[in-house]
């Protein structure tokens, strides 16, 4: 709940206007001179301040200069109560920033109307989370995008490692959006205002072997440092103080570079090329890895000391195929983000929108080159189509990697019941789909529920 500070030094007044901001709401702390207030607000920061004027040592505009700079939800509502205000007490509360005057004898409908438009952080708090629940369940968390139960998984644990500063290890297939999911924590973290730097290993192991230092790359450098180093260079850790430093591929990097890595990351000091000085720095480290870290480290890519720093916060994301039906979901979206970005460029041109043929399509591929494969054939397939795209595989020769629902027919004999024709569909169906439910639902037009009930009548059959 909120929470209000009274300096009143007489009793009665302190007692009745406590009991009213408790009836509203709120938690009350009091003080009963302006020594007790200074106190008070050394151990906590209120939601709002109600000061008496004149106070038995001093006066309550002298305790606005002691408030904090700048408490959680901006500028701290302060209330000035008086008996004698004159204009040039009203003018000089107004100088200092005060929020209203009430005159003594209060008037409590008054009090009411004001304490009713205070700002409740715990309030913003909670719409923030609804808000974030809502746009879950329709598939968007930050920059990432799916409304899977397996994506969801990867939501709740995103969530919960957001708000602290450990080192996030982040691995997947090629095209599962790891540094979608890295800015993703980035944007939920507390070093959000902060900037999110992007170290590709791979293009760094690429400058080593061309002549520049991985360190130089990672760490900067000083004038002379090598040849070609005529001024000093600050390096992606240097850059990424306050915020995220994203090291994408991190296998990619020497061993020996990843030990220097993390012997910054513990000690959050480094030593750039050339210099004889220790830096300090203040950065969160994230990574990325298409292998399997215990493979990587058995296969030597991954240093077992930067792993053993990184397990405990490992992010597995799973490949597209395994995601129900948010290939149909992202495929959507994308239509509608390519529709926008034409209109917004001014292009003149038809609005296009998918067919039910082209959503079957995106539910039976599997997706080898996952999110980043999907984008990249709905693209094509836009530019290729008119009004509708009508397949996933227009602009393009063959249909490699599709699995087809026995040639894409099942064959019925005239006369066959319908509950068997039924049974017969579904069966196909989930073969086509290899046994996942949801995409198999998603292709027969109901629910994963419905699905499952008459499975189980099948299997009572």
């Amino acid at each position: 709940m909120p929470h209000a500070l009274i300096v009143e030094d007489d009793p009665n007044s302190l007692s009745g206007l406590s009991a009213i901001l408790a009836a509203d709401g709120f938690s009350v702390d009091t003080a009963g001179t302006f020594a007790d207030a200074r106190a008070a607000l050394a151990r906590f920061i209120p939601d709002v301040v109600l000061v008496d004027l004149n106070l038995p040592d001093g006066s309550g505009l002298e305790l606005l200069q002691h408030l904090p700079a700048q408490p959680p939800g901006g500028s701290l509502p302060v209330i000035v109560m008086t008996g004698n205000a004159t204009v040039e007490s009203a003018i000089e509360g107004l100088r200092h920033g005060i929020w209203d005057y009430l005159l003594k004898p209060v008037n409590i409908p008054r009090l009411r109307s004001l304490l009713a438009r205070i700002p409740r952080p715990y309030e913003l708090t909670e719409e923030v989370r609804a808000l974030r629940t809502a746009l879950r369940r329709i598939g968007r968390f930050g920059p990432m995008l799916g409304r899977s139960n397996v994506i969801q998984h990867v939501y709740d644990a995103l969530e919960q490692l957001a708000p602290t500063e450990s080192a996030v290890l982040i691995h997947g297939q090629a095209g599962t959006g790891k540094e979608v999911a890295a800015r993703t924590l980035h944007q939920l973290s507390r070093r959000r205002k902060g900037p999110f730097v992007v170290c590709d290993g791979r293009a760094v192991a690429t400058g080593a072997a061309s002549g520049r230092p991985f360190a130089s790359v990672l760490f900067g450098h000083e004038p002379g440092a090598f040849n070609g180093a005529e001024q000093r260079e600050p390096g992606l850790v240097d850059q990424a103080s306050g915020g995220t430093l994203f090291v994408d591929e991190l296998t990619s990097l020497p061993l020996d570079g990843q030990i220097a890595l993390l012997r910054a990351l513990d000690s959050q000091t480094f030593m750039r090329v050339g210099g004889s000085s220790e830096v300090g720095t203040d950065f969160r480290l994230v990574a990325s890895t298409r292998a399997a870290p215990r493979e990587a480290v058995a296969q030597g890519l991954l240093h077992a000391d930067l792993w053993l720093r990184l397990d405990a916060a490992a992010v597995a994301l799973p490949p597209l195929r395994e995601r129900d039906d948010d290939a149909a979901l992202l495929a959507e979206i994308f239509v509608d983000e390519l529709n926008q970005d034409t209109h917004a460029r001014g292009l003149t041109g038809t609005t296009r929108r998918v067919s039910p043929a082209f959503i079957r399509e995106c539910l039976t591929y599997d997706w080898p080159g996952n999110v980043r494969e999907l984008q990249e054939r709905v693209q094509r397939a836009w530019h290729a189509s008119d009004e509708v795209l009508e397949s996933l595989h227009a602009g393009e020769n063959g249909t490699a990697g599709t699995r087809e629902l026995n040639g894409g027919r099942v064959q019925v004999a005239v006369g066959t019941p319908l509950a068997d024709v039924e049974e017969m569909l579904i069966r196909a169906t989930l073969d086509a789909v290899g046994g996942t439910r949801h995409r198999a639902a998603s292709l027969l037009g109901i629910s994963p529920k419905t699905l499952y009930n008459k499975l189980q009548r099948m299997r009572l059959n």
